[in-house]
């Protein structure tokens, strides 16, 4: 329980105390009741200086989430370690198919439990293991797709397969090239074009299918011909490959690289819309409509001031998903960051303003932690 001025009351927060008319003593909100806009209104309006609140009460699904985060990440971490040993160390085991598949399997596993919850694993970056953990991410994005289209758990496998390695082919690259600060030079530029073929050369050499060998080397052709290695169009390309080639570029985007800031994954959807010639229109329909409105890891302002974080979208309510609120009204950093499903009844007046510029956004990620349970 904690003493809270009223202009720093947030919907969501749970009165410890009755709050009390000062000049008749009669009872205005009584104890335990979650606080409203509306509310926090009424209480202003009796200009009340303070009040007492506590933690809200974790509802059955925040309890299955507190459970379920933890063992998700632990999946992401594994799958993470595990692509970082096939290309540091050439693992040979780690080339038979069937033991990709495993690790494979454990995500699928994941995403049938609750495929928002490890939606939100793609936004752990970082600078040390980027080639890994964008691998990985990829792969889950790629699932996420396949799911929308209806696969089966052997193609889903097979696809998050081809997509957790379809940057093999970078292991040929020095990393002071792709993670290069700077212009590379002709030579520089023609190897990391080349990648996809150096996969392709890579995996069959392993023995690996035909389509795994496809999406390696053509996840960078783009539908209207433009791409490379070859410059395949439309229906030429390997479909699991044009899957691939847009969840490959949005994660992409939305990490940050030495040569370049991440752009936020509002207008990181912006850009792949604006350039839709380049993807195949059926699957790019698809990826927006799973990645929704605001898509998981977008920093949003409400209309009452404060700053979140969006944790989690549910398929019918896009418009009103589940944020962690990291700042109050005046964009001071909460002490502790507060969770609110914009879907709940009592936050009807609740709705989200706008987005977060891509500045504002990474100044705000600066200053945050992992706050709220996913």
């Amino acid at each position: 329980m904690k003493a809270v001025k009223v202009d720093k009351l947030i919907p969501g927060m749970v009165l410890a105390q009755d709050v009390l008319i000062s000049r008749t003593g009669v009872t205005l909100i009584p104890v335990n009741t979650l606080l409203t806009v509306e509310m926090i209104r009424r209480i202003a309006s009796f200009n009340i200086d303070e009040v007492y609140i506590s933690e809200p009460r974790k509802s059955n699904k925040e309890k299955d989430e507190e459970i379920l985060a933890p063992v998700m990440a632990q999946t992401h971490h594994h799958a993470v370690a595990a692509v970082e040993d096939i290309v540091t160390n050439y693992g040979e085991h780690l080339f038979e198919e069937q033991a990709i598949s495993g690790l494979v399997g454990d995500l699928l596993d994941q995403v049938e439990m609750d495929s928002s919850l490890l939606l939100n694993l793609t936004h752990l970056k970082s600078y040390d293991n980027y080639l890994f953990s964008h691998s990985v991410n990829v792969s889950i994005l790629a699932i996420l797709i396949g799911e929308k289209l209806g696969y089966s758990k052997e193609e889903l496998n097979l696809l998050g397969v081809a997509a957790l390695l379809h940057d093999i082919g970078m292991l040929k690259i020095p990393i002071t090239t792709w993670d290069k600060n700077g212009t590379l030079t002709p030579l520089e530029y023609r190897k990391v074009r080349n990648h996809p073929l150096y996969g392709e050369d890579f995996l069959s050499s392993k023995n690996m299918s035909k389509e795994v060998r496809a999406v390696a080397s053509q996840h960078h052709e783009r539908f209207d011909g433009t791409g490379y290695p070859k410059g395949l169009q439309g229906s030429n390309i390997n479909f699991k490959a044009r899957i691939v080639a847009i969840a490959d570029v949005y994660d992409a985007c939305i990490s940050e690289r030495p040569y370049r800031e991440r752009i936020t994954p509002q207008e990181t959807l912006k850009l792949i819309v604006s350039d839709q010639k380049l993807y195949d229109p059926q699957l790019l329909k698809i990826f927006i409509s799973t990645m929704a409105i605001y898509p998981i890891g977008s920093l949003v302002r409400l209309n009452t001031g404060e700053i979140g974080k969006v944790i989690r979208v549910t398929n019918n309510q896009p418009f009103r998903p589940v944020l962690c609120i990291y700042f109050d009204r005046e964009e001071n950093l909460l002490e502790q960051p507060l969770r609110i499903d914009l879907s709940e009844d009592q936050n009807h007046l609740l709705f989200i303003k706008e987005t977060l510029s891509a500045l504002q956004h990474r100044k705000a990620l600066q200053q945050i932690g992992e706050g709220c349970k996913r």
